[in-house]
Parts: C-alpha cells; sequence; structure tokens
C-alpha cells in the first residue's frame, strides 16, 4: 500500500527528519545505533549522493540547495496571507521541500519476513518499492518558481525501512 503526504515545507520536513530519524536510540528506522535511510533516484545518482541519507544532505535539498554545493537551485516561496474576493483570508504555503510517500507491506507478508525470518520476502519488498519509486519518478513534476510551467524532472529521495513492520518511507525533497 502506497500512502503519499500532503506537501511538506522546508520547515516541516527538516522538523520530521529530526524528529522521526536522527534519535537513534528511539527510532524504529535503525538498526542499532545507525540510521538507515539510503539515498535513491536518478538526481540522486548524478549528484553522487550514494549510501546514507546525511542530514546536511538532506537540509540543503529541502531548502532547495544542491546537497553538495549549496547552490540556490529552486526559488524560495515565503508564506505569505492575503484576502481573496470573498474577503475570506487566504495562507499560501512556504515552498514545497518534497512529500512522504510510505509503502506498507500487508500484515501477513510483515509476519512472514520479520517472524518467520524469510529474508526473501523482506528483500522482495524492498526490490518492490525501489521498483515502485523508478516508475513514480517518471511523473514528478516540479516548477523552478514564478509562473514558469511545471515540466519533468528526476528527483532523488531518501529511504527509511522500519523493520518492525516493512513499512518503508520516501521522503522526497523537492
Amino acid at each position: 500500500m502506497l500512502t503519499i503526504s500532503n506537501p511538506l515545507s522546508a520547515s516541516q520536513a527538516q522538523a520530521y527528519h529530526a524528529e522521526e530519524f536522527s534519535n537513534a536510540r528511539e527510532n524504529y528506522y535503525t538498526q542499532g545505533d545507525q540510521i538507515r535511510g539510503e539515498w535513491h533516484g536518478r538526481l540522486a545518482e548524478q549528484w553522487g549522493l550514494r549510501g546514507e541519507v546525511g542530514e546536511e544532505h538532506f537540509q540543503r535539498l529541502t531548502e532547495g540547495q544542491h546537497p553538495i554545493t549549496g547552490e540556490q537551485l529552486v526559488r524560495h516561496k515565503a508564506a505569505r496571507e492575503y484576502v481573496n474576493e470573498h474577503g475570506q483570508k487566504i495562507r499560501t504555503m512556504e515552498h514545497r521541500a518534497g512529500w512522504d510517500a510510505t509503502f506498507s507491506a500487508p500484515k501477513s507478508v510483515s509476519l512472514t519476513a520479520l517472524v518467520g525470518g524469510d529474508e526473501r520476502i523482506r528483500e522482495a519488498h524492498q526490490q518492490s518499492v525501489a521498483i515502485a519509486l523508478d516508475e513514480l519518478e517518471r511523473y514528478v513534476q516540479a516548477r523552478i518558481g514564478g509562473n514558469l510551467p511545471e515540466g519533468p524532472t528526476r528527483c532523488n529521495h531518501g529511504n527509511f525501512t522500519r523493520r518492525s513492520s516493512m513499512r518503508q518511507r520516501c521522503t522526497a525533497p523537492n
């Protein structure tokens, strides 16, 4: 099952990452004291992002910056409030940093893999998620800022596996 969140602002994505993935001792995305998030996607590959998702790279991406150089790639749009023609107060969203996509295996599959100890099931789930992310990436579009049209783009994402239920979360900084 795939569940995709509403768009996350840079501050929401950073807080989510810090809360969910940075506290290794209390977190279910860890193995021992190590975070088990890994980069995935064509853009991650192009930029040389491999292996573990680093805090600094993740934060830069949520801010629309190149993860290595810090160069600003996406023009920020600050949140603002205005009153529309119907007299309603409208608050726009700040820069959309990304989304959280959660791939959940059915409970019977998780039990077979984790309680039954069948490593093949866990590996098959991980491969399925990787294939789904590759397919999803084909449909990703982004706006660079201003009134420029949306267009196809490459994306990158951190892939975090919850070992206790075979739930994989993929946070995709934009």
